[in-house]
């Protein structure tokens, strides 16, 4: 995985012009390819497999669009939100006729829970036909065993994969990626009193709140690029674009000094 917040001498922290004109590239380089038609005797898994590179492109607008804003307690939510996304198509992709199916099965079985929980307050999510398809239908692995499968699988596979590790570069990986990014984000997800920091300053006096100044460049913005390229190199090996050195070089421009 390319280094996101410029350790390796002669890269540097991207600023947030950098972050955008690299995450635009990437999404042009999809929209590029757009309408996908699929026919008859096709991957279920390559008609959904496109779907979801393009739904993370909508996360990376999104992101985007916070960032003008300069709301980002906000964009670290949805930069968590893009780490599932991203996790979830990459483990899918390691062994699409195994978990593709496992895949469709656990939204099964996450939307018989949702109906046993909305039937306490009178209301049928799943009529008879779809609770019987959803009857032991099993949960998907945990987010962080997905992640560690990522790493597993393609970690040296694809050029911009970094294989497993518990040196100090693991946490660059995607197993360590859940550590860093979607459970420290999931304070802010949770509302836990952290997320109130930007709001809250409780060492003055007195103890204020109020709209936090504009912030500096952010660490968490930039994160966005190299995760959705790590997702369009793999969609390049299922259907053949876009081009993965132009995904290499969008990301790795965007840490130059310049």
């Amino acid at each position: 995985m390319p280094t996101p917040v410029g350790q390796e001498p002669g890269w540097v922290r991207p600023s947030n012009e950098k972050s955008e004109a690299a995450a635009r590239e990437l999404i042009a380089l999809v929209e590029a390819r757009l309408p996908q038609r699929f026919y008859g005797g096709e991957s279920y898994w390559r008609f959904y497999g496109a779907a979801m590179i393009m739904r993370m492109a909508d996360t990376v607008e999104a992101m985007l669009a916070l960032m003008h804003a300069d709301y980002p307690v906000d964009g670290l939510i949805l930069l968590r939100a893009l780490y599932e996304e991203v996790v979830g198509y990459l483990w899918v992709s390691v062994n699409p006729e195994v978990n593709f199916p496992r895949w469709i099965e656990g939204a099964r079985a996450w939307e018989l829970k949702m109906h046993e929980d909305a039937t306490d307050y009178g209301m049928q999510i799943l009529d008879e036909q779809e609770r019987s398809l959803a009857a032991g239908a099993r949960m998907l692995p945990s987010l962080a065993n997905r992640a560690a499968d990522v790493d597993e699988h393609w970690g040296g596979r694809l050029i911009g994969f970094r294989p497993p590790s518990s040196a100090q570069e693991g946490i660059l990986t995607f197993r360590g990626l859940y550590v860093a990014i979607y459970r420290f984000a999931s304070r802010t997800a949770h509302g836990q009193p952290d997320s109130l920091t930007p709001y809250a300053d409780s060492q003055a006096y007195p103890a204020c709140v109020s709209r936090s100044e504009p912030a500096p460049d952010s660490i968490w913005w930039p994160l966005a690029v190299p995760l959705y390229a790590h997702a369009l190199l793999v969609c390049h090996d299922h259907l053949g674009w876009p081009d993965p050195d132009r995904v290499r070089a969008i990301n790795d421009a965007m840490y130059e000094q310049g």
